[in-house]
């Protein structure tokens, strides 16, 4: 059995690299290729290599590369053609999906087997749809390439958790070691005062490699929940949990100072539904932690207070007045919406093109907007298959260190859909790779036991 899953032998990898690299130079002499674009295409050669020869690292390396560049995603392009370049975030998008197809080939009798394949083809494939009526088609075509881009990532976390015995602890692994690169731009951003400042007013709010504080919040969520996992873990050594003890007091504390009120909701949910199921304790802590910072942070207090008493330029106010204007242009087109991706051409075509913040900051409402009342049902019907997947699966293992996973997994999921309620948690391509990566390791588990 190739527990490896190698695709291609060491040899033909070898041959694939000198006939890539001699291609290269070639190209790069002769001109007809410059030099920054040969660099680029030979670290990508180097990548596919990679995913061909061992494909769990080589997926890894491409999802966890997206993490670290997020915010540079649109500004470093590579030159297909004279007038056909692609950003990094399309570059990786499109590397995974070919990778993640040859692999599928290869291994279709347990990719067919994966679950929510149905309900994530019906949402995937309505958005699709939506190309023939679409108010910008390529806006269209983009979000269906990104949305194959989540599904693949799903399938092939499946297939890798399901063939390597390892593949669910080296994930695991692997996600943590990737925030190193995010907390450190933060980490500078805090000490050089170079955070965002948002139309509030709230000063050097922290966003790491990411493009915006929320989207670094949410990826801060998912690395607390594996951080809780190892905390609680049978499996775990004492030194590795009291280090993951103050990794996660370290994280926590970079969350809250990407002053994202919808992360501290996201995370308030996932405590006090673990607290209630798992350590009653963590929830005394938990809320009598928030009481301390809301009375002894002034900007914390500010933020808190803004919700319930929200001024007229609150961020609160402006997003429920995002979300009514999109419920009326929805109206417009109620059963089809507009077409996938269309969000901010949506909102230009309403209110015309310097009408401010475009972004609906609502994924139910966005997808509602985008695809009407079909592709909404669609959406909603894949959140909730996933989550009674999760559920199911919790209550069918015995394992406790597996059960425990699989809780952590889930309640980070449902923590992200609270978080999406008041952001654009779908639109983060990078942490939507790791939050799928996460519930197809966690939903292969059963099928690790009966191939056993």
């Amino acid at each position: 059995m190739n527990t490896n899953l190698s695709i291609l032998s060491k040899q033909s990898i070898g041959a694939l690299l000198i006939l890539g690299i001699l291609a290269i130079f070639i190209a790069t002499i002769t001109l007809l290729i410059p030099t920054s674009t040969a660099i680029g295409i030979l670290f990508l050669l180097f990548i596919i290599a990679s995913f061909l020869y061992r494909p769990l690292f080589g997926f890894l390396t491409i999802v966890i590369l997206r993490t670290s560049v997020d915010f540079l995603s649109s500004y470093f392009s590579l030159s297909i053609t004279e007038n056909i370049q692609l950003n990094i975030a399309s570059i990786l998008a499109l590397l995974l999906i070919a990778s993640s197809t040859v692999l599928i080939i290869f291994n279709w009798k347990t990719a067919s087997k994966a679950p929510l394949l149905i309900p994530f083809s019906l949402f995937i494939g309505f958005s699709a749809i939506s190309l023939f009526y679409s108010i910008d088609k390529a806006a269209t075509v983009q979000e269906t390439i990104r949305l194959i881009s989540i599904f693949m990532s799903f399938v092939t976390a499946y297939i890798l958790t399901i063939e390597i015995p390892t593949a669910r602890k080296t994930i695991i692994s692997i996600i943590l070691l990737s925030a190193l690169i995010p907390i450190t731009f933060a980490l500078y951003q805090l000490m050089t005062g170079s955070g965002i400042t948002d139309n509030t007013g709230t000063e050097g709010r922290l966003f790491g490699t990411f493009k915006q504080p929320n989207a670094f919040a949410s990826f801060l969520l998912l690395i607390i929940s594996i951080l809780i996992y190892k905390i609680f873990s049978t499996k775990i050594a004492l030194p590795e949990k009291n280090f993951s003890k103050f990794l996660i007091f370290f994280t926590i504390i970079l969350l809250l100072l990407t002053f994202s009120r919808g992360g501290w909701l996201a995370l308030l949910v996932f405590f006090t539904i673990f607290s209630l199921l798992k350590a009653p304790k963590l929830l005394f802590a938990t809320l009598g932690i928030g009481v301390v910072l809301f009375f002894t942070s002034q900007a914390i207090h500010e933020r808190i207070e803004d919700i319930y008493n929200p001024p007229a330029d609150s961020s609160i106010r402006w997003r429920a007045q995002q979300w009514k204007d999109a419920i009326v242009a929805w109206q417009l087109s109620p059963i089809y919406g507009f077409g996938a991706g269309t969000e901010i051409q949506i909102h230009e075509q309403e209110h015309g093109f310097h009408a401010g913040n475009p972004y609906t900051h609502n994924d139910f409402i966005k997808s509602l907007q985008e695809t009407g009342l079909i592709g909404f049902a669609l959406f909603t019907l894949l959140i909730f298959v996933t989550v009674f997947s999760l559920i199911k699966q919790y209550r069918n293992l015995s394992d406790d260190d597996e059960k425990l996973f699989v809780l952590i997994v889930l309640l980070f999921f449902v923590s992200e859909i609270v978080f999406g309620m008041s952001s654009n948690i779908w639109r983060g391509t990078a942490v939507e790779w790791l939050i799928w990566t996460l519930v197809a390791s966690a939903l292969s588990i059963q099928k690790n036991i009966k191939l056993s």
